[in-house]
């Protein structure tokens, strides 16, 4: 499984605002989890939409937020 995708503090509050990121107060327990042993780097507090995919579907999927993007 890849990184875990992160983007910064500008980045979360926008996603926040139209609704496609948010706290992992807002999953479940087994989501939650789940993610954690799929995913060993994830800080386990946010969540977020992927990119769409060839169909153009996205997916639920944990992300990591940083004060400010990685160069």
């Amino acid at each position: 499984m890849p990184d875990t995708p992160t983007i910064d503090r500008d980045q979360l509050k926008c996603a926040e605002h139209f609704g496609t990121a948010g706290p992992v107060t807002a999953l479940t327990e087994n989501t939650i989890a789940r993610w954690r042993k799929q995913h060993p780097d994830w800080k386990a507090k946010h969540w977020g939409y992927s990119e769409p995919d060839h169909q153009g579907a996205r997916m639920l999927q944990p992300i990591n937020v940083v004060s400010r993007t990685k160069n």
